[in-house]
């Protein structure tokens, strides 16, 4: 349920399991370069991201059992960390903002910063704070100035990235996804209903709202919105809508 990365001449997926969590292929002949070492955890459903931390280009992914980074030059474990983890299904893929990465995740969890130190090999994850009113199921997390967006317990939230101090909640769309853009939150509920808001830790402040046609009326609408070159994407089971967001 991934989205695959691509890294340089590489393609990062996330196959799971004892030959090695990650696998790198060749982005041209789809050759295995390397399996992650170290890292042989299961598979979830989470999208792996690539940043450089401690002077190492590395890979970050959140498997079944952590949140790990391996090095991206051969897949060499470098640090875990466990406290966003539940057994179920971890799906939100990791936000990264320097040596620091969120991860959240639903189930009763909720999500933590992890602080990244050291250099080389020698990397360790330590939790800054963790927060169980941040349980991203689904939807993903975006990060907008100093401030974290999301889908929580209550509703779409606003915390500080660094300190996790919530700064407001709202029911807005009730559990969903989100994308950011121009500083507009993009706001898609599983229950159909879209809403755009003002990317701002001020209030919640929504602009506009109106419901997609259902194209299954017992499935919920799970996939991410997108938006790029002045349209809004939104896929619904069979169909995909584009809307003009330009002006």
């Amino acid at each position: 349920s991934e989205s695959p990365l691509i890294e340089g001449d590489l393609v990062i997926v996330t196959p799971g399991g004892s030959k090695g969590t990650l696998a790198a292929l060749n982005k041209k002949t789809g050759e295995v370069v390397w399996r992650s070492q170290g890292a042989t955890e299961g598979a979830h459903y989470s999208s792996p991201v690539a940043a450089d931390i401690g002077g190492v280009r590395q890979i970050i992914q959140f498997g079944s059992k952590n949140l790990f980074g391996v090095r991206a030059s051969d897949g060499q474990l470098l640090w875990t960390y466990s406290g966003a983890c539940n057994g179920t299904a971890n799906c939100s893929t990791p936000v990264v903002d320097g040596n620091h990465i969120f991860a959240a995740s639903a189930y009763g969890t909720g999500g933590g910063l992890a602080k990244i130190t050291g250099s080389g090999e020698s990397q360790k994850a330590d939790e800054v704070y963790f927060e169980k009113k941040m349980q991203n199921h689904h939807g993903g997390m975006v990060k907008v100035g100093n401030h974290l967006y999301g889908f929580g317990s209550g509703g779409l939230m606003c915390m500080d990235f660094l300190t996790g101090d919530i700064a407001w909640t709202n029911r807005s769309v009730g559990k969903g996804s989100l994308v950011v853009a121009d500083g507009m939150l993009y706001l898609l509920g599983e229950g159909h209903e879209v809403a755009l808001a003002e990317a701002s830790p001020g209030e919640y402040r929504e602009t506009g709202r109106f419901k997609i046609q259902r194209q299954n009326q017992s499935r919920q609408s799970w996939a991410h919105p997108v938006v790029a070159g002045g349209k809004f994407y939104i896929r619904d089971q069979e169909s995909l809508t584009c809307y003009d967001v330009s002006k």
